[in-house]
């Protein structure tokens, strides 16, 4: 008996000896108190190293545990990755929690990590052990340094005991990774997300010197390849010179894509009308600049357009209405999203039946490409979207008659669309690249490389190429970016568009200010692309990126917000006035887009638009062309405030006859007025936000302006 109780003495002192909190958890506890006033909490895996170690889960490559020298911690766990994965999951280290969580708890993750010989990238995550739904996910660049990393969570959903897995993925590439001080702490709700410290080392992304060799290049092809000359020629009606005539070119539109994806339940008097969220997507800074191009988040994808998930077909109709109204273009987002989980749940349900499937697949592509409203107002369409990691179709296909690999669906749903209307670009889109910062020679980067060549071998009519751009908490380095423009361009020669740009919350507004910067000055410079769009740009209706978003949820504009307009509506932007020379020329260096040419003739205002896409020369004729100091008493003229929010003030320089009429963009005249006055008002605040025309004219007027309605 006295040696039974001797073991049980012995084992029970060893369990508490494992079990006892170490010197790193509880000098983690004290210096956290000391240096950010934060106290308590319960330890989410073990409160020792040993324990934490003993139980992560490790695969895909060889695993050692070793001692760590002049560390805060004094265990690190090495992971060899011999080879590169198919999938960065494919490879990995990770451990589940051993306390509840509760939706709401705050949890602040921790460790230091390195790589070993040479630099590496690895996903750190938090995610759900069942359904995969992540709670945080960073792609991250690991040097040969170690480096403390701090990531405060604020759970999305609660979690029983083992059911969150927190640790990283490995198999972007062959590297050696070493990982230490690997803990969590659940505060509850007893403190903010805001309150806990954060440490991402993120703010220097490769490219973000002011001397980054990329800058001068991008600059360089900016001014050709997003600028062409405009001479202004003004002429008398014999044809003859007319010198130091005054014309005003001011530009309208650009004719690079600037978007954001938009709901349509929350537009047009849709059901969840938003009238702000409606007015921001005309004007973003109050002088009514907004976006040229919107791609609809959800409601054009199958099974939404099937099932009404947001708003009716006669709705998504309405917005689109709205929109073209507004002089916005449209992309379509998505025809065929061909995984089993983004189709409607008849495809898997009938996946035995590839007939059925085939005529499904035909009659929804007819069916929406042809819908009243929608048919010819959908500038191009993402035909398939996320084909490397979405292959359940591809997967039922393959080995069928006619179909050896499966993708050869895909070639037929692209000439089906083709076929219905041969007018709409058709675009491959897909994340694995720039979201996933995956580089030439990953095997995703290769698939989908080999997915456009097959479209392309196939005559099926892909006309571009969607990049998603969901930046990481690590953002891509910006020539990596242009690499991978440079390798799908120089190989494909398609036109390609920027996608679904977003930045996660561990992004600080500063450098994700910084970054957009940098980034859309970077994909502006390139020749393959046309276009760049946000995936939705308010914190108030986004996905998963609330705090990146040129918005806050209370309409303030953020930095990121205010970078955007700078950049693109006064940087990138064209409004100058010219003077003609002796011999009645003048030209300006503008921003290719629609541009509004207005000078004073014989007393009256004559106005033209023009689209600036090359080098152009427009003529002016007439006798009486005014010179800048007779426009400027011209101007005197003052219609504000603009843009109002319906009450509208007009003053002129004196008492005059006048006709006042306002016009909606459809040309149903809305107000009309006819009197002598130098000054009027009136009220439009009984009408829907947008844009209107208001047209003065008399003796010695001949006005026509643009109104915004907030």
């Amino acid at each position: 008996m006295k040696q039974l109780i001797t073991l049980l003495s012995i084992w029970c002192l060893c369990v508490l000896s494992v079990s006892a909190q170490d010197a790193y958890h509880s000098n983690l506890k004290s210096n956290l108190q000391s240096q950010y006033s934060v106290t308590g909490g319960d330890w989410l895996f073990y409160n020792n190293e040993t324990e934490i170690l003993d139980n992560t889960i490790r695969y895909g490559g060889a695993h050692s545990i070793n001692n760590a020298s002049n560390q805060d911690f004094a265990s690190k766990s090495r992971m060899i990755i011999s080879s590169a994965k198919t999938n960065p999951w494919d490879a990995g280290w990770n451990i589940r929690n051993k306390i509840a969580i509760q939706q709401g708890d705050v949890v602040l993750l921790t460790f230091y990590i390195r790589a070993v010989g040479s630099k590496g990238k690895v996903n750190f995550f938090a995610e759900n052990a069942s359904n995969f739904n992540k709670e945080v996910i960073l792609t991250m660049p690991i040097d040969t340094s170690w480096k403390l990393y701090y990531i405060p969570v604020e759970m999305r959903a609660g979690y029983n005991i083992e059911s969150l897995v927190v640790g990283f993925h490995l198999g972007f590439e062959a590297q050696t990774i070493e990982i230490g001080g690997f803990t969590a702490i659940n505060y509850g709700k007893s403190i903010s997300k805001s309150a806990l410290p954060e440490q991402i080392n993120n703010q220097f992304y490769d490219g973000w010197e002011t001397n980054a060799p990329w800058r001068s290049v991008a600059n360089k092809n900016i001014d050709s390849l997003r600028k062409a000359n405009l001479t202004i020629q003004t002429r008398d009606d014999s044809g003859n010179p007319v010198a130091n005539a005054w014309v005003e070119v001011n530009m309208l539109r650009h004719e690079f894509a600037f978007g954001s994806a938009v709901t349509a339940d929350k537009i047009a008097g849709n059901n969840n009308q938003n009238n702000i969220y409606q007015n921001k997507i005309i004007d973003l800074d109050g002088k009514g600049h907004g976006f040229n191009w919107v791609v609809f988040e959800n409601d054009m994808k199958w099974p939404a357009w099937e099932q009404n998930w947001f708003v009716s077909n006669a709705e998504l109709v309405n917005a689109v209405s709205w929109l073209k109204d507004n002089g916005i273009k449209i992309r379509g987002h998505t025809l065929i999203w061909p995984g089993f989980d983004n189709m409607p749940p008849d495809i898997e349900n009938n996946q035995n039946d590839i007939n059925y499937i085939k005529t499904r697949i035909n009659d929804h592509i007819t069916e929406i490409l042809t819908y009243p409203g929608l048919a010819g107002q959908i500038e191009e369409w993402d035909v398939l979207n996320e084909t490397v990691t979405n292959r359940s179709l591809e997967n039922l296909f393959r080995g069928k008659a006619g179909y050896p690999t499966g993708r050869e669906i895909f070639t037929e749903i692209f000439q089906k669309a083709h076929e219905i209307d041969s007018t709409i670009g058709l675009y491959l889109n897909d994340y694995i690249t720039i979201s996933q910062q995956q580089e030439a020679g990953s095997v995703q980067y290769e698939n989908l490389k080999s997915n456009t060549q097959e479209l392309l071998d196939a005559n099926s009519g892909i006309t571009g190429l969607g990049f998603q751009c969901h930046i990481g908490g690590f953002p891509n380095g910006i020539p990596s970016v242009l690499g991978t423009l440079d390798d799908f361009y120089n190989r494909y020669g398609l036109t390609t568009k920027i996608t679904e740009f977003d930045m996660p919350t561990f992004v600080s507004e500063s450098t994700g200010a910084s970054y957009l910067k940098d980034f859309l000055t970077a994909t502006f410079s390139h020749p393959s692309v046309d276009g760049f769009l946000f995936w939705n740009f308010w914190d108030g209706s986004t996905w998963l990126n609330e705090g990146t978003n040129l918005f806050n949820r209370d309409w303030s504009m953020t930095q990121p917000g205010s970078t955007f307009v700078d950049l693109v509506f006064n940087e990138w932007w064209t409004s100058e006035g010219l003077t003609s020379d002796a011999q009645g020329n003048g030209t300006i260096r503008g921003f290719k887009g629609l541009y509004e040419i207005s000078y004073y003739c014989g007393g009256s205002i004559v106005r033209d638009t023009l689209e600036l896409t090359e080098d152009f020369t427009y003529t002016i004729n007439c006798n009486q062309l005014a010179t800048k100091l007779e426009r400027d008493q011209q101007n005197r003229i003052k219609i504000y405030p603009n843009p109002n929010s319906g009450r509208v003030n007009i003053e002129l320089p004196r008492k005059q006859e006048v006709d006042l009429k306002v016009f909606a963009l459809d040309g149903s005249l809305l107000h009309q007025y006819s009197g002598t006055f130098d000054n009027y008002s009136f009220d439009l605040q009984d009408y829907t936000p947008g844009f209107y025309f208001i047209e003065l004219k008399g003796k010695e007027l001949d006005i026509r302006e643009k109104l915004i309605l907030h």
